[in-house]
């Protein structure tokens, strides 16, 4: 899901940043934009190679003047090696960092470098780095794939939470024949004999259910384990779920970019319902996918915990 934000920040102080708050304001600029912050530190040099292979990096920060090397030869090494070309914000306390010929020469042939040596503005100019590569992204286009993208990724972890509850709870395959008879099957399917020799068991058939019935089982199979407080809980966040993820997923499959007064917007009809996202809004869809993401997450931990006997 691409709702996360990755940043490599390189500084062998960097304990420093984290103590005076900076990362922590960072973050919080992410999660204002809608977005899940992750913040990868590194104190020491030889360390990157630990970090530089586990995420696609959409911006990496580093002081320039490091202990054993500097700035310009750790990132030549990262794109000659890795072939990242991710943006890229140096930085140091002397303002004539950049005036070395070795350094010069070095950095000739590389794009998508930015330099800062005034610590008073440094936070502004890490938030301009990120708006800059978050162009992209935030266009409106760009956002209605992202938001299909993760709405799927939530789908997944649906139909396998409830092949959990299944698991978990050893439901008869009868009775739950019987539950898609009568949450599903619709007026076309009246051979039901037919229909249950083609698609066999609950298993076979739970994933060709579309998204609003799906999400209609799964909280069916939560019910009764109500006396949970966990459980509980997230049942009451998740009845948004559908107009919340599902809904919006469905708008944005329809949706068009047009320009209106002046703005970009996403503009389309869904049966007798007109719609309209600006930017603002897709902030908010994201902080949503965000919200359901997590407590789903935290809630295939809860059913996993579940014993056999529950």
């Amino acid at each position: 899901m691409q709702l996360e934000y990755n940043i490599l920040w390189i500084d062998n102080d960097i304990q420093d940043y984290i103590d005076n708050g900076d990362v922590n304001s960072i973050s919080s600029f992410l999660k204002d934009l809608g977005f899940e912050p992750n913040i990868v530190t590194a104190d020491d040099e030889s360390q990157i190679d630990n970090f530089i292979d586990k995420y696609k990096y959409d911006l990496i920060i580093s002081d320039f003047n490091l202990n054993n090397t500097t700035g310009d030869v750790i990132i030549e090494n990262i794109r000659n090696e890795k072939g990242f070309s991710t943006e890229i914000l140096f930085y140091s306390a002397k303002s004539n960092f950049r005036n070395d010929p070795d350094v010069k020469e070095r950095l000739a042939f590389m794009d998508r470098i930015t330099f800062h040596s005034n610590r008073d503005t440094f936070l502004g100019k890490v938030e301009k780095m990120i708006e800059l590569t978050l162009d992209k992204l935030l266009e409106l286009n760009a956002t209605r794939g992202l938001i299909t993208s993760a709405t799927s990724d939530l789908d997944v972890e649906i139909e396998e939470i409830v092949m959990l509850l299944v698991g978990k709870r050893k439901i008869e395959e009868g009775h739950l024949t019987n539950f898609i008879t009568s949450k599903v099957i619709n007026p076309l399917q009246k051979k039901l004999d037919t229909f249950w020799e083609k698609y066999g068991t609950f298993q076979d058939y739970f994933h060709k259910i579309d998204a609003v019935k799906k999400w209609e089982i799964f909280r069916e199979l939560l019910k009764p384990l109500n006396s949970d407080s966990e459980i509980i809980a997230f049942l009451k966040v998740n009845k948004d779920y559908q107009a919340e993820v599902i809904d919006i997923r469905n708008k944005f499959a329809h949706a068009k970019a047009e320009l209106i007064d002046g703005q970009l917007v996403l503009k389309g009809q869904l049966g007798q319902e007109g719609f309209r996202f600006d930017s603002n809004a897709c902030i908010q869809i994201r902080r949503n996918l965000i919200k359901h993401k997590k407590h789903i997450e935290n809630l295939k931990v809860i059913i996993e915990k579940l014993s056999d006997t529950k």
